[in-house]
């Protein structure tokens, strides 16, 4: 789940504090370096970021989510179904009518879950954790993420549930591949040296999920690349990152400000 930008240090701290890299921040790193710079180091995001149906769907079903595990996992459908009630985020929606959409899609969603959750009762597998920040020391720079979930199996392995709201299909190839996923049982992995960790990306959808786990060897190979990858972030001169049309740039929030550019550089 994106961590809100204000919540956390600055990646280029300066007040002797270590700097902070985050799933959602390498991620848009390696997807925009432009817009890591407008959002991370300008700042100028909340002068440019809309708000978005899906992030506004998503959070809103962590919240119902999260309530419900606080509680035991106790909580009838229809208690979570006024929660989500409660919880709804409106910003985002173009009409009513996706709105509402959403909302009776949110229904079945957490009446999926809730049949899934009942019938995991008894399996002494046991959530211990949810929506929690976990961080480790990677030396120049602090590794954060935001977890979902965590359960504990009765053999001790701690298996991180990361759920996608707008998914519908996953399997353990993907869950391998996934950046996040990754950084999360790296960090797990050095919280708890001890422990075998699990990653498990859950379609809330459909309820389909897969998952997947590194080996210590892969673990530490993808430690160094984020180690590389995290220098690279921390010693780039942003001063020289200009705008460059790219495929992403028709839905980029950024846009009117790179339009500016290429207009006043004769590239409009």
């Amino acid at each position: 789940m994106p961590e809100d930008a204000s919540a956390i240090p600055q990646m280029h701290a300066t007040d002797g504090r270590k700097p902070v890299l985050s799933p959602t921040r390498i991620t848009t790193y390696l997807e925009c370096a432009l817009k890591y710079r407008f959002i991370y180091v300008d700042r100028v995001g909340r002068y440019f970021l809309r708000a978005r149906s899906y992030h506004s769907f998503g959070n809103t079903l962590h919240q119902v989510l999260q309530s419900f595990h606080a509680g035991g996992g106790k909580q009838s459908v229809e208690e979570m179904t006024r929660e989500l009630a409660h919880r709804w985020i409106s910003a985002g929606y173009v009409s009513r009518a996706q709105e509402q959409q959403h909302r009776e899609l949110g229904q079945q969603i957490l009446t999926t879950y809730h049949q899934q959750q009942q019938e995991r009762d008894g399996t002494l597998v046991r959530t211990i954790a949810t929506e929690k920040t976990i961080t480790c020391d990677m030396g120049p720079f602090k590794l954060l993420g935001r977890v979902d979930r965590i359960d504990e199996h009765p053999d001790g392995t701690l298996e991180i549930i990361d759920y996608k709201s707008g998914r519908l299909e996953t399997s353990p190839e993907q869950v391998a591949g996934d950046l996040a996923m990754n950084i999360y049982q790296l960090i797990l992995s050095r919280l708890y040296p001890d422990r075998a960790i699990l990653g498990t990306i859950y379609c809330l959808r459909s309820g389909v999920q897969a998952s997947a786990s590194q080996t210590a060897e892969e673990r530490e190979a993808f430690a160094q690349d984020i180690l590389a990858l995290g220098q690279e972030i921390l010693s780039r001169d942003y001063s020289t990152v200009f705008p460059i049309p790219l495929a992403i740039c028709p839905d980029c929030d950024f846009l009117p400000i790179c339009q500016q550019y290429w207009e006043e550089h004769g590239r409009g």
